[in-house]
């Protein structure tokens, strides 16, 4: 009996030892991975996949921008982040064999900051190389935001686009506070620090503060618009007020240059390039040890959720389309 107890003492210590080993070496090896985080990846993090292949060395790059746009300055969460979006542009730039690249873009929109560092980037990028915004279901105000920085823009004919506009969601729950007795002691230094308080209306003055940022978000917009798609800055204003095109309709009024879909671009983007026989690849990010061990490490439940339902994370502006 005394052998049997020995021996299984010895088995559960040789696993508890193997599985420290194992943790041991998951935090070393994820310890030499410089720049992943785990919402994507930087330049260095980058797996090449080729979607179609061509006869020539040259390469178009497609960057995907999938779902609301957003800040993330650590890049720490899975989707359509600045960081993460930026980061693959540049991979693509830097990359000699890239002669053009396609921005497919399949969003609602998103944050104001975040849509703008996109599209800065797409538009520095153009200076150098084609860039062709493909538009896929959706590709509607912070989407058609970035779209405007490229060189051409591709839409399918039931694209659902436009929306260029700006919006502000400010909840008031002071009737469902009271109904549960909920109140408020507020001790404040100036008459607006709570403006925007979700546990009463808005006074005349705080509307009227609010809607100024509107507006003078709106207006770049409408600059950034104009200057794209080389529209008088009065017809931009006539386009922008926050309806939804059709793709179809979006190309007569001047605001897309093409109907097609992923081949139109790719042939688009060779076109322009002057890359006949140019391979079409996308970037995976490298999933470190750890990562993969845990399967909800890249992308937890709740961040799908946000990101298929367009949830906004944080308050401010956005170049979002709500319905």
């Amino acid at each position: 009996m005394a052998r049997k107890t020995t021996k299984r003492i010895l088995i559960a210590l040789g696993v508890a030892g193997l599985l420290g080993a194992l943790w041991l070496t998951a935090v070393v090896v994820s310890g030499f991975s410089e720049g992943f985080s785990p919402g994507g990846s930087y330049a260095e993090d980058f797996n090449e996949e080729y979607l179609v292949r061509g006869a020539s060395g040259d390469k178009v790059a497609m960057i995907n921008v999938v779902g609301e746009i957003f800040s993330d300055p650590e890049n720490t969460s899975p989707g359509a982040s600045d960081t993460n979006i930026v980061a693959r542009l540049r991979y693509a730039a830097e990359d000699p064999a890239v002669t053009a690249i396609i921005v497919n873009l399949e969003t609602p929109g998103g944050g104001v900051l975040a849509s703008d560092a996109i599209y800065d980037e797409v538009r520095e990028i153009s200076e150098d190389l084609p860039v062709i915004a493909l538009m896929g279901d959706v590709a509607a105000s912070g989407g058609y935001y970035i779209a405007a920085g490229a060189t051409e823009i591709v839409a399918h004919p039931y694209t659902w686009t436009g929306s260029i506009g700006v919006i502000a969601m400010i909840p008031n729950v002071e009737e469902a506070a009271g109904k549960l007795g909920v109140s408020l002691n507020i001790v404040k230094s100036g008459e607006l620090k709570t403006m925007g308080s979700p546990f009463r209306p808005f006074t005349e003055q705080e509307r009227e503060i609010f809607q100024s940022l509107i507006d003078e978000a709106y207006e770049g917009f409408v600059e950034i618009v104009s200057e794209g798609r080389d529209l008088p800055l009065e017809r931009t204003r006539e386009l922008a007020d926050g309806r939804i095109y059709s793709g179809a309709q979006a190309q007569e009024l001047g605001l897309v240059d093409h109907l097609g879909d992923r081949e139109t671009a790719f042939e688009r983007a060779k076109t322009l390039a002057d890359s006949p026989d140019a391979s079409l690849v996308v970037y995976r990010p490298i999933v470190g040890f750890l990562e993969a061990l845990n399967p909800f490490a890249l992308s937890s439940p709740t961040d799908q959720v946000i990101e298929e339902l367009g949830v906004l994370r944080k308050p401010g502006a956005s170049y979002l389309w709500i319905p």
